[in-house]
């Protein structure tokens, strides 16, 4: 992971990219061994509370990782910029050299407030960007971890499947009931009531993806006890 960030050390969205992809694909493989015969049963016999293993996964994958990869960014920051410049000022006294590579400034993209539109979602004047980042990481690593505990093989691949499935339904609903209760879809952004409903949306939203990742290792805890007994 060092070595990929000393390559997308400028770009915010390579370094979401990065950062939710291994965070998950983490998660999603934490509890892999409950589910085979020798080693889950071995698991399932460390003198341990399931709430004491439930909270070690939850501290590994949501906690541990993340302050880990915070770690790992930092090193692979400082090591490509001093490398780029270094290899940049080289270029400088080589004519005959094509230079691929510039003076580039020591920049840390993932503490500051993204100017691209595409990641201003996860920013706000109030908060820095790394602590947006956190709220998904959160949610994310709350729910491949229950889909590690839950499904028996292909735990990556399943649990995304079943999340956006389930995603793609609440949508669905969600639309319905924007078309019952407006009786359409022709609220301007300027009306008062679409700027509250949107305003109350937000709040939702904001306040759910707090409680969604206390439900999943609430959800995780009872599917853990299942595996053992």
């Amino acid at each position: 992971m060092a070595i990929i960030f000393m390559f997308i050390r400028n770009s915010a969205i390579a370094i979401t990219a990065a950062i939710l992809i291994s965070g998950v694909i983490y998660a999603s493989n934490f509890y892999k061994e409950i589910h085979s015969p020798g080693s889950g049963a071995a698991y399932f016999m460390i003198p341990a509370t399931q709430l004491e293993k439930l909270i070690v996964g939850v501290v590994m994958t949501s906690f541990y990782y993340f302050a880990m990869i915070l770690v790992t960014y930092a090193i692979g920051n400082l090591l490509g910029t001093l490398l780029n410049n270094l290899i940049a000022n080289i270029n400088i006294n080589m004519v005959m050299w094509v230079s691929l590579f510039h003076y580039s400034p020591l920049q840390w993209k993932l503490f500051e407030i993204p100017y691209e539109p595409v990641m201003s979602i996860f920013a706000q004047s109030s908060s820095s960007f790394c602590f947006r980042l956190f709220e998904v990481f959160l949610y994310l690593q709350a729910t491949y971890l229950l889909g590690s505990i839950y499904f028996k093989r292909n735990h990556f691949f399943t649990t995304f499947l079943a999340k956006n499935v389930i995603g793609l339904v609440l949508l669905i609903v969600f639309i319905v009931e924007l078309r019952l209760i407006f009786g359409g879809f022709s609220i301007t952004l300027n009306d008062r009531l679409s700027f509250d409903f949107v305003r109350i949306v937000s709040n939702v939203f904001r306040t759910a993806i707090w409680l969604i990742p206390l439900f999943f290792w609430i959800v995780s805890y009872f599917r853990l006890t299942e595996k053992q007994v």
